[in-house]
């Protein structure tokens, strides 16, 4: 888009942009001249903007002004069963009763007990493509590695992946490679849960050491989670646990090949790849956005945000704020210090965020490791959607460096 076409008639519903990979223009217009920006929906009430990493924080941090409870994407895709919101649709306290139940599989430590799981998967991916002339990087690769990790979390066999996957950008997206409208995400919808209810069956009678069982056990304040919360609960992990990864990993490939030598620095010094994944994230904010339904009448911006209306917030504006990151349209491998909003902000941060980490972190190091190269060989086909900044399709061959 023109970086001069007036505040005004900015259109975030517009989603060539996002698939043109140009909406860092779009966003920089918006914070500069118009940070809390009034966008109407061609099938709804229309809604507010927040594109400067202050107000974003500042709504992400203050659940009790914006609420979650009303939905999370611009147009509300909710899809549980049973009349049960998931985690992500919930405020504290209740948020929090539910949430802890898996943060014990998340931690930290847990997660990196699961990093020599994590090369191998790894090693089979790169070895299954590595001089296998070209290919496509998401197929292969970027979808594979956490679908792989997500489902030994959660109980599902591998062969079932593929099922896992094709339900993941079902309900992910109605980008039309994937969905034929609504109808393509509530079957998805309903697949899931069926398919998750016969596993927890097998757990009941055989519980094991993996989050279905976890969840068919847990209980708040006594009592056993519903089947809409079971069902609410296995959607968000498998979509979110995979999408998130995905993309970083995808983008991460694109952006290390327009910046070649960012990614030379980290070569020479890979003790740098930690900092390296921080602006990766930064840089490529796999969730593009999140909205919250404001509690009451709010000033902002010399304007009034009503009860009622929709707010979105922007994390790929907010991460490129120049009030925030210096420099915040080059891409600096080592940025530090990179407080970024790639996994969110406040209570609803993203659960699996080390999980990401860890993931793209042995990606990147096992490639430096096997002294391997991964080549474009054309543009990528993004995503049509202004919630995930993903990749469809992503050409590529990946061969051993000359020593």
């Amino acid at each position: 888009m023109d970086v001069h076409v007036p505040p005004r008639e900015v259109d975030l519903m517009d989603l060539s942009p996002f698939e043109q990979g140009t909406d860092g223009a779009v966003f920089r217009v918006l914070r500069e001249h118009d940070p809390l920006h009034w966008n109407d929906e061609p099938d709804g009430p229309g809604f507010w903007s927040v594109t400067r990493y202050d107000d974003v924080r500042t709504v992400a941090s203050d659940y009790e002004a914006f609420t979650a409870a009303e939905g999370t994407q611009i147009k509300s895709r909710r899809a549980e069963g049973g009349g049960e919101r998931s985690i992500h649709h919930l405020d504290p306290p209740r948020h929090g009763q539910l949430r802890k139940i898996v943060i014990p599989y998340v931690r930290p430590a847990r997660i990196r007990s699961l990093e020599s799981d994590i090369v191998t998967v790894i090693d089979e991916l790169l070895d299954d493509t590595v001089g296998a002339g070209e290919f496509d990087f998401v197929g292969r690769i970027a979808a594979q590695l956490p679908l792989v990790m997500i489902g030994r979390l959660l109980g599902a066999p591998v062969e079932d992946c593929p099922h896992l996957l094709r339900w993941t950008n079902q309900m992910a997206s109605e980008d039309p490679d994937y969905s034929e409208g609504p109808q393509t995400a509530a079957k998805a919808r309903d697949e899931i849960f069926a398919y998750f209810r016969s596993l927890e069956a097998q757990r009941h009678a055989c519980p094991a050491d993996d989050l279905v069982s976890v969840l068919g056990a847990a209980q708040v304040n006594g009592i056993p989670l519903s089947r809409g919360q079971l069902d609410a609960y296995y959607l968000i992990i498998m979509v979110a646990g995979n999408e998130t990864t995905r993309n970083l990993l995808s983008g991460a490939m694109v952006t290390l090949n327009d910046h070649p030598d960012q990614w030379a620095l980290v070569r020479r010094e890979p003790e740098r790849i930690p900092a390296l994944v921080e602006e990766l994230v930064r840089w490529v904010s796999p969730v593009l956005s999140m909205r919250r339904t404001a509690t009451r009448d709010l000033p902002l911006h010399g304007r009034t945000v009503r009860a009622g209306d929709k707010v979105v917030m922007w994390y790929c504006s907010a991460n490129r704020d120049e009030r925030v990151f210096p420099s915040a349209d080059r891409f600096i491998a080592d940025r530090s210090p990179n407080e970024h909003m790639g996994f969110g902000w406040g209570v609803h941060a993203c659960l699996g965020a080390h999980l990401a980490r860890l993931e793209a972190r042995l990606f990147l190091s096992r490639l430096i490791e096997r002294n391997l190269t991964v080549d474009l060989h054309g543009d990528p086909a993004r995503l049509s959607s202004n919630f995930f900044r993903g990749i469809k399709r992503l050409p590529v061959t990946i061969s051993e460096r000359p020593r």
